[in-house]
């Protein structure tokens, strides 16, 4: 499956959607789609749906680490919401879990943001 990125909003909120698969054949196409996402947007809170996702390489977790990093030095935020088990069980085995913060749901990502504010 063709790996493919979309995005909505929900107030101050940017949900970025990813479909398909994320390894290194797809991942420049996530930065890219990311970085045209965020540019636009500048600086804002962003929840990764990411049940469409069916794989997540090595390739794909860095390129959410760097994403989030590169959010946080501009002083905006990135969750993770709705991962598969399987995606979930690797993200805590590669330590994700102690650096990006996830939800079950994309409604509770969107809403962890309201008990921060």
């Amino acid at each position: 499956m063709a790996f493919e990125i979309r995005e909505n909003v929900d107030g101050e909120i940017i949900i970025v959607e990813l479909y398909g698969e994320l390894d290194s054949s797809s991942v420049a196409a996530f930065s890219l789609g990311f970085k045209e996402i965020s540019g636009k947007r500048g600086i804002m809170k962003y929840v990764l749906d990411l049940k469409g996702l069916e794989f997540i390489s090595s390739a794909g977790w860095t390129a959410f680490l760097n994403e989030f990093k590169q959010l946080r030095l501009s002083g905006g935020d990135l969750k993770l919401a709705a991962m598969r088990p399987d995606a979930k069980r690797v993200y805590a085995l590669v330590g994700v879990d102690g650096v990006i913060e996830s939800h079950e749901t994309v409604k509770e990502a969107v809403k962890s943001y309201a008990k921060k504010s």
